[in-house]
């Protein structure tokens, strides 16, 4: 249909939108506020013809924190707030793309120029590290268009000799940007859903998946795949459990399942921005740099213990370093062995000779190539961060099983002690530590204790982070942690849902708090309007797609 009669259906029909964003009403009328808004621009800036529309939603992660890089299990959610896409054929030569939002200025590109300058027909990951794509972006570093040019060009790219069709666009959104909700992942897979359909091409989930991904790859981020999948695979009222490899994605492993009407899950956005630098940028970085090689150093470790070759070379994920799956090798008592062999600390001589990784320096340059040279680290804290991964894979593993069984005390101490994995601060703003000591691990190891109630330790919270889970704790809540990667963004708490508001006020207290702008970084006090939206109940909606009549 054209623009004005998308309008006149959706003043019309509203409820035609049910059965993508469910019956709240509060939900609905606000995809309806962000639909008229999005046509009425591209009205007047493209004028009335025939369009089509797409959306994506936000995501929000329960449990399976920074293991999604390693396969480890994931707890998936699509939240609300969204990126929707009014798009249709262009008469010119070129491709145009508007937002709703003036911060982002209007973008034009042409897809036959720029496929025919960065050479399609070689591999993707070929193509964006070409010298004239890595110089084309570096130079509009941040802008908005690279992200519609990356999607572009990847659909491109799939379709090969077919000509893509150059597009009017015009975009809205009310994902609040920062909140580690998915808002870029989201833009990217709304774009890839309209080239590729208005291309007459219906990618499969996997695809459309790849697609996003490698949109935002294009801009410059390195992510992985998890957000996408959350956006693409997520439905009303359901969460997604799986487990993904990037390097080889597999959604086979999807399980859906419910959480009961009598609870909710609250997303607080703590206002903040990543602006990590100094001592603690570093002290993350090698937390991050010793986590990428867990499986290769936790593989090498089994091999010392006696683990028959052609074993330990099925170890390439982390739900294979689970209890379960290593039972006929010993199970439990065999993690806390290999826990012992790993150092507590090690040097990076001594990690180069001990474990043999392959590029262990070119990794090294990577994460820490922008550090001055004096400042860079030689010492790394290595058995806290392959713990946090072991045990946070194994958290996200059974939380389906909790939420399944009523135990929310269970289900909110896995969120807790997952967030105590990246914790900063204890609730009396004392440093936390989590003790990885021989001593600390034996005693583990003697008392069976279940390595999913281990938090270990990644260190991606924030002072400001930490104070809104504890807030949510002491105001009722079962359990609460951060979502995404962290060091900004959003809190999350699960809490009965006759408590939900006591909750929220409490974390909107809080927010509103000379104590929590001073963590947060910021000058003055959180204005009131940002507060009071500033926490919002979670509706999960229908996952990325085309809209229809």
């Amino acid at each position: 249909m054209t623009a004005s009669k998308w309008l006149e259906h959706l003043a019309n029909c509203p409820n035609g939108l049910l059965p993508v964003y469910g019956n709240d009403a509060a939900v609905l009328q606000g995809s309806l506020r962000l639909w008229r808004e999005t046509l009425r621009r591209f009205l007047e800036r493209f004028g009335d013809r025939e369009i089509r529309l797409f959306r994506s939603p936000g995501r929000i992660n329960l449990r399976g924190m920074h293991v999604d890089t390693h396969g480890g299990f994931l707890n998936l959610m699509t939240h609300q707030r969204e990126i929707v896409v009014v798009a249709s054929t262009s008469n010119e030569p070129f491709t145009t793309a508007i937002n709703i939002d003036p911060v982002f200025p209007e973008a034009s590109f042409c897809i036959r120029e720029l496929s025919e300058r960065c050479g399609l027909g070689a591999p993707w990951r070929q193509v964006i590290a070409s010298p004239w794509v890595r110089n084309r972006v570096q130079k509009t570093a941040g802008s908005w268009q690279n992200y519609v040019e990356g999607c572009a060009l990847n659909v491109q790219h799939t379709l090969g000799s077919y000509r893509l069709p150059e597009l009017c666009l015009a975009v809205g959104g009310n994902l609040p940007q920062g909140a580690a909700l998915s808002s870029s992942a989201a833009l990217c897979a709304s774009m890839v859903l309209a080239f590729s359909r208005w291309a007459g091409k219906v990618l499969s989930p996997e695809e459309l998946i790849l697609a996003a991904r490698d949109g935002e790859w294009y801009a410059g981020s390195r992510c992985g795949v998890s957000d996408q999948a959350a956006i693409v695979l997520g439905t009303p009222s359901r969460c997604v459990n799986i487990a993904l490899r990037p390097e080889r994605l597999d959604i086979s492993s999807k399980r859906l399942y419910e959480l009961p009407q009598d609870v909710a899950v609250l997303v607080a956005d703590s206002q903040t921005q990543r602006s990590l630098s100094g001592k603690q940028l570093i002290d993350y970085t090698r937390n991050r740099f010793v986590y990428s090689m867990a499986l290769h150093v936790c593989r090498h470790e089994l091999a010392v213990l006696g683990m028959r070759s052609e074993s330990v070379k099925t170890i390439d994920r982390l739900p294979a370093l689970s209890p379960g799956a290593l039972e006929a090798y010993g199970g439990l008592e065999l993690l806390y062995r290999v826990l012992l062999q790993i150092p507590e600390t090690i040097e990076l001589a001594a990690l180069r000779s001990r474990y043999d990784i392959p590029d262990v320096d070119a990794l090294y340059a990577q994460y820490f190539g922008n550090v001055p040279e004096s400042e860079r680290p030689g010492l790394f804290h290595m058995r806290g961060p392959l713990l946090f991964g072991i045990a946070e894979s194994e958290r996200a593993r059974v939380f389906p099983d909790a939420v399944g069984s009523g135990d929310w005390p269970r289900t909110g101490d896995l969120m807790r002690i997952g967030h105590d994995g990246d914790r900063r601060l204890r609730a009396d703003g004392r440093p936390y530590v989590f003790d990885t000591s021989d001593g600390a691990i034996a005693r583990l190891a003697r008392d069976r204790i279940p390595i999913e109630n281990c938090p270990g330790v990644y260190g991606a919270s924030t002072p400001a982070l930490d104070k809104l889970v504890d807030a949510a704790i002491d105001a009722g809540a079962y359990g609460a942690c951060l979502t995404g990667a962290g060091l900004a963004g959003s809190a999350l708490a699960l809490c009965p849902r006759t408590e939900a508001e006591e909750v929220a006020e409490k974390l909107r207290r809080t927010i509103a708090s000379p104590e929590y702008a001073a963590l947060a970084g910021v000058a003055a006090a959180i204005p009131a309007a940002r507060v009071g939206e500033s926490v919002v109940v979670n509706h999960p909606v229908a996952g990325a797609g085309e809209v229809r009549l």
